[in-house]
């Protein structure tokens, strides 16, 4: 073998090892957001997956809030936005929750320590209500961030 197709060989094996990493993270995203969804027992949107140079998958989730949630018609809501980065080392996963940088260690099917992370965002959801709220009268859904965009 050349030293060009040893160097082809690493290339395809790094490339192969990259795309199998960034397949598992996705896997374990859809299986956490899907766990999110009965957790909250609502519908849970994600959107802007993306990996850096890193190799870590960054990503958002979308929350709606109605103040009437029977009647989400005709009711004024807001849309939570929460900022996440995941991260696959070895057999876990670390799961980043922006702007806290609260990491959490976690392995596929370990739903208890799934539910420390739900119950830790829905208690940041609650703070973000504790205050008074502006809103526009003309404007019958508002978005909240809770954290940073990676686009900003």
């Amino acid at each position: 073998m050349s030293r060009f197709e040893e160097l082809c060989q690493a290339y395809a094996l790094a490339k192969q090892k990259t795309k199998s990493s960034r397949d598992a993270c996705r896997k374990f995203a859809d299986s956490f957001i899907s766990g999110m969804k009965d957790y909250f027992q609502a519908p849970i949107e994600t959107q802007d997956e993306r990996f850096d140079e890193q190799g870590l998958m960054h990503f958002e989730t979308y929350l709606n809030l109605y103040e009437n949630p029977k009647n989400p018609d005709n009711s004024c809501s807001e849309v939570v936005v929460v900022y996440w980065s995941l991260e696959k080392i070895l057999d876990n996963y670390i799961l980043t929750i922006y702007p806290w940088m609260n990491e959490f260690k976690l392995f596929e099917n370990e739903w208890d320590k799934f539910e420390l992370v739900y119950e830790f965002i829905f208690e940041r959801i609650k703070e973000a209500y504790l205050d008074q709220i502006t809103w526009s009268e003309k404007e019958k859904i508002t978005v909240r961030k809770l954290g940073w965009s990676f686009n900003d």
